[in-house]
């Protein structure tokens, strides 16, 4: 009887761990570099994270104020971004390190679903002196 629990069990658990393991594959966001997004052409379509700098100069609204154009920077490239995910981190703006989660359309604009900004390192210094 209690080998009939045990069997029972195990595969309860097996089921569990499956469905736990494909579901975070499923889920699973890429979070790459400017440099590793512009090396890798076969990641067009794909859901993936990247992380850098607004370019100063490049932000634009676009689509009546409803969308937001602008170029994600680092020291070894760049891409260009459309967003239209929704609001619009207060911090915002030109040379601010953001994060955008989106896809990479067929004309090699990024299509930001996401936009998350960093706070400026002056609050960083501000939260440490006091």
């Amino acid at each position: 009887m209690n080998l009939k629990f045990a069997i029972a069990g195990g595969v309860f658990l097996l089921a569990v761990g499956y469905l736990v393991l494909t579901g975070m594959q499923n889920n699973a966001v890429y979070y790459l570099t400017v440099s590793e997004l512009t090396a890798q052409p076969n990641l067009a379509g794909r859901q993936v994270r990247v992380a850098g700098n607004v370019a100063p100069g490049s932000v634009e609204k676009t689509n009546g104020g409803l969308a937001l154009r602008f170029i994600v920077q680092d020291a070894s490239g760049s891409f260009p971004v459309v967003y239209k995910g929704g609001p619009v981190p207060d911090i915002f703006g030109e040379q601010v390190e953001v994060v955008v989660e989106g896809k990479i359309q067929p004309d090699g604009v990024f299509a930001a679903e996401t936009l998350l900004a960093k706070c400026p390192s002056k609050f960083e210094d501000a939260a440490a002196s006091t």
